[in-house]
């Protein structure tokens, strides 16, 4: 389930930038402000998919997206950043690595499923 904030952000554009009217903005700060944490896989779903391709700060407002996305304990979503074309994949990916975390790979995956009992 999505929280009423993250709903809410997703009702002001379908991205959060800098070109968003100064009315949209401050309801932006003002929801993410209202986040309740940690945030839920769906949370950070929805809240991943405002952040531009561009890197686009909205004034800021996708840096505190991140922060709050960062601090869940159901991150990482290794699932939500395969797009390398973006630039917050690559911020959220570099960072990740620079924390001692890496995508798994696909043949751990695979070693995981034939060590199991039966």
């Amino acid at each position: 389930m999505v929280q009423k904030p993250v709903r809410e952000l997703c009702k002001i554009g379908a991205k959060l930038t800098d070109g968003l009217s100064e009315k949209q903005l401050q309801a932006a700060a003002k929801y993410v402000d209202e986040l309740t944490k940690p945030l839920g896989e769906g949370d950070i779903e929805a809240l991943i998919s405002l952040l531009p391709q561009d890197g686009d700060t909205a004034f800021g407002i996708n840096w505190s997206i991140l922060h709050a996305i960062e601090a869940s304990p159901a991150w990482p979503l290794w699932s939500l950043l395969e797009d390398k074309r973006n630039e917050w994949v690559r911020t959220f990916r570099l960072r990740l690595a620079n924390g001692g975390f890496h995508p798994p790979s696909p043949n751990t995956r695979d070693e995981v499923k034939r060590s199991r009992p039966h």
